[in-house]
């Protein structure tokens, strides 16, 4: 599969930095129940880290969707590339007449 727009995703991956910045998160609330000890109830941690591997896990799915749907709309515009410069044209046109419409 070719990608040719590069440049449409920013430089770094933003799935990818999400997914650092939550495991960061884990370890330093983990790190927080250890220090505080037992001031903190068990229950409260549990449900804290659930829900973090929860948004693991729906980012995850999130990126996926994405890569698919990538996917289908580039096999779309090989398939038909003279409607999609079409569909683009005319949805250029249109904001342009809203926009300019005052």
């Amino acid at each position: 599969m070719e990608i040719f727009f590069k440049n449409i995703t920013p430089e770094e991956d933003t799935a990818e930095k999400l997914l650092r910045d939550l495991k960061a998160l884990k370890d330093d609330t983990e790190e927080l129940f250890l220090a505080t000890g037992s001031k903190i109830a068990e229950k409260s941690k549990q449900k804290f880290l659930s829900a973090v591997e929860k948004a693991r896990a729906a980012a995850h799915e999130v990126q996926d969707q994405a890569a698919s749907g990538l996917e289908a709309t580039e096999k779309a515009i090989h398939r038909y590339p003279f409607s999609a410069v079409g569909v683009a044209f005319g949805l250029g046109l249109l904001i342009g007449v809203i926009v300019n419409r005052r």
